[in-house]
């Protein structure tokens, strides 16, 4: 079971439905006129939020995405391609228009925004089918790493490359955790979660799960279309091995 942050209590009007109803209203009238608010993410114990953005493209290309970030405190993770807002007050919500305003300079969307391959829109699909079955990727952290809870900064281009991966049972770990050891696909799970196409939840013997932000997945998956030959990308880029695994256990 996940650890709440010990700000928990602090930020619990975060969770109300008036609340987020007026900070979607704030973050969506904040934004330039070449980016559209898509959806939003919230952490469960903290008053961290994720948006995620598309840039406007008025000649049907390739989507370009964005993830922002809005949160009191700094992200733990290092090597992330978000754009982090930091707001003090989570209550003013003049605050954020302004802090939003800062940001999102020309600067740090060129760096920030993404795109979609079509070897990732058959990863996201794999991930979200994979969970379809109780299925989802584990690493085994660093314990000093895992004990600390956020508190010290996981480093996506060393911690998490360095982490043993697992495949196993969403709701039961015990039950379930097969190591797979795919370099070049870790590395994928890192920039995913590095994006907040994925998000974490901790769990015991130092164990983090890694699960598909769905309210994100949905809407970029309706925009660009999986591959139909989806699995041959897999295992062309993976090998054999990894897709029969993933496919074995989803029998």
């Amino acid at each position: 079971m996940a650890k709440l942050r010990p700000n928990n209590g602090i930020y619990q009007f975060t969770t109300k439905a008036k609340y987020r109803q007026r900070l979607w209203q704030t973050v969506r009238d904040a934004l330039p006129g070449n980016l559209k608010l898509v959806s939003s993410n919230y952490a469960r114990s903290t008053a961290s939020s994720y948006w995620l953005l598309r840039m406007v493209d008025d000649n049907g290309g390739i989507p370009s995405w964005i993830t922002l970030r809005v949160a009191t405190h700094e992200l733990w993770l290092q090597h992330a391609q978000q754009i982090e807002v930091l707001w003090k007050d989570p209550g003013d919500f003049g605050e954020l228009t302004r802090a939003i305003q800062i940001g999102l300079t020309a600067g740090a969307l060129i760096t920030n925004q993404f795109q979609l391959t079509k070897l990732d829109l058959a990863l996201l699909y794999l991930l979200q089918t994979l969970e379809q079955h109780k299925l989802i990727w584990f690493i085994r952290m660093d314990p000093v790493l895992a004990a600390a809870h956020k508190a010290v900064p996981f480093d996506l281009k060393t911690d998490f490359l360095a982490a043993q991966l697992y495949l196993g049972d969403r709701n039961n770990a015990n039950n379930l955790l097969i190591p797979v050891m795919v370099s070049d696909f870790q590395q994928r799970l890192a920039t995913f979660y590095g994006r907040n196409l994925l998000f974490s939840q901790f769990t015991k013997h130092s164990l983090m799960k890694l699960l598909p932000t769905n309210q994100w997945l949905q809407p970029m998956l309706r925009e660009q279309e999986v591959p139909t030959d989806w699995q041959r990308l897999l295992v062309v880029t993976f090998g054999e091995n990894f897709v029969q695994t993933c496919l074995k256990l989803m029998a």
